[in-house]
Formats: C-alpha cells, sequence, structure tokens
C-alpha cells in the first residue's frame, strides 16, 4: 500500500512556516505537525508520527534546533533537515556532528525543499548523513512509501506520467504504477529534475512519455514495448518535432 510521506515542520519564522506547510501540501506530503518553540518541539518529536523532519537550527533565535536534531538522530533514528538563513564553518560543524541527512538554507524554492527531502530520504535509506553528500544522486530518482518502507523510482525507467486528477500515476518499465499526490503540471514543473525534463514530451492531455520508450509512431498512437497510448492532433506535431519524424 502507498502511503503519503509525513513531515514533521520545526520553524519559528511565521512567513517560512506558512510557506514550507503550502509547499509541503502541493507536492502530496501530510503536515503532521507545525510548531515553533522547544517546548512545543519535544512533544512532537515524541510522538513520532511522521517520516521526516524539517528542523530550523536557529530555533527561537538560538542554536537549540541542534539539541533537537541530536535528539531525533539518537533517539527516534529518522530522517531530519536542518533549516538555516545563516551559515558558518562553526555552526555548521556543530550541526553536522547532529547527523542530518540534509542541509537546507534559506532562502530555498519549492523545488529545492521537495529535492532536499527526496535527497535527506535517499542519504537515511543509504546510511548516510549530510556531511557525506557528494552531490545529488537523487536527482535521477525518487522515493514514494509503501507501507513502512520507502521505494525508490529511478527517473530513466520511468516510461509515463499520468494525470489523476490531483494526483500524477507514475508507469515504470516494469509495469509497476506508483502515484503522487501532485498534479501533472506541477509534476512537470517542480518535480521532474532539471536535466531530464527535455526527454518527456505530452502526447494528450492526460499522459507525458519518456521518449526514449517510445518504438514507433503507428497512426494516433505512440508504441512503447508494453502499451500503446492515444496521440491526440494537439499534440502530434511536437511529438514529431521531438522524435526528429521529418515525414
Amino acid at each position: 500500500m502507498q502511503n503519503d510521506i509525513s513531515v514533521l515542520v520545526i520553524e519559528d519564522e511565521e512567513t517560512w512556516s506558512h510557506q514550507i506547510t503550502y509547499d509541503l501540501k502541493q507536492f502530496g506530503f501530510t503536515v503532521v505537525g507545525c510548531v515553533d518553540t522547544v517546548e512545543d518541539a519535544l512533544p512532537a518529536i515524541g510522538a513520532n508520527n511522521f517520516d521526516i523532519a524539517l528542523l530550523d537550527i536557529n530555533l527561537n533565535g538560538k542554536n537549540s534546533g541542534i539539541a533537537l536534531g541530536n535528539l531525533i538522530s539518537q533517539t527516534i533514528k529518522k530522517p531530519f533537515i536542518f533549516i538555516t538563513g545563516s551559515v558558518n564553518d562553526g555552526i555548521v560543524a556543530e550541526a553536522a556532528a547532529a547527523l542530518p541527512s540534509a542541509f537546507l538554507t534559506k532562502p530555498f524554492n519549492p523545488a529545492s525543499l521537495f529535492i532536499s527531502i527526496q535527497g535527506a530520504i535517499h542519504h537515511f535509506s543509504a546510511g548516510q548523513n549530510a556531511a557525506a553528500d557528494k552531490g545529488d544522486p537523487q536527482v535521477n530518482s525518487f522515493f514514494v512509501k509503501l507501507g513502512n518502507k520507502y521505494a525508490r523510482v529511478d527517473w530513466p525507467n520511468v516510461v509515463c506520467l499520468r494525470s489523476d486528477k490531483n494526483y500524477t500515476s507514475i508507469i515504470t518499465s516494469d509495469n509497476n504504477t506508483y502515484m503522487i499526490r501532485s498534479t501533472l503540471q506541477k509534476t512537470l514543473q517542480h518535480i521532474v529534475p532539471a536535466a531530464l525534463k527535455g526527454n518527456f514530451v505530452q502526447i494528450n492531455r492526460g499522459d507525458v512519455l519518456n521518449k526514449g520508450f517510445i518504438k514507433e509512431v503507428v497512426d494516433d498512437e505512440a508504441v512503447t514495448e508494453h502499451q500503446a497510448f492515444s496521440i491526440t492532433e494537439a499534440y502530434l506535431k511536437n511529438l514529431k518535432q521531438q522524435l526528429n519524424i521529418i515525414s
């Protein structure tokens, strides 16, 4: 069974708290709590009903967020991301000792938030922390929650992105289908990595195909190894251009 990834937000700046909560919901994450003090954070962490936490280092104007990070790391043993608006070697070194799965520096955009969460889950699942980050290995993959586990989906294996109201169905080359709570347009805009967006082409109002899986175009269908997809007239010209069809 596939579930939404649940997030605990610990942030004392109201503007950022609202923005983060809004962005998380837009991406289909479940926000299980949003607190702004150490006193409220302690029982929220103790409830242990989240998959990942977003944690402001300078909570209430101090570095008290680092102590909370240590609590999550040592007691709850779940991934968390440190958020900070100021970076210096002393703070970074102290924060890294708490073994966060990622860092996120303000200001950041919605896409950076999504990528950071995916990267944090990647690092946590691999037994790494932010200090071990050598880049962005998550750029070619993303994670969905299946029961109490995280399933990794590699973008090169994605055949089709299909609109399903407020969700996007992701069909992979091994005939698995995953659902993410994001509209197709938001998925294309924010979730598909920028470097891979050129691999996908829309063929009708609800389907976007990975060009690499198209074996042939027959009449009004794009044919892949396992399935044929309908092409509507409005998208046919662009599809031919994308596939370098010259006749």
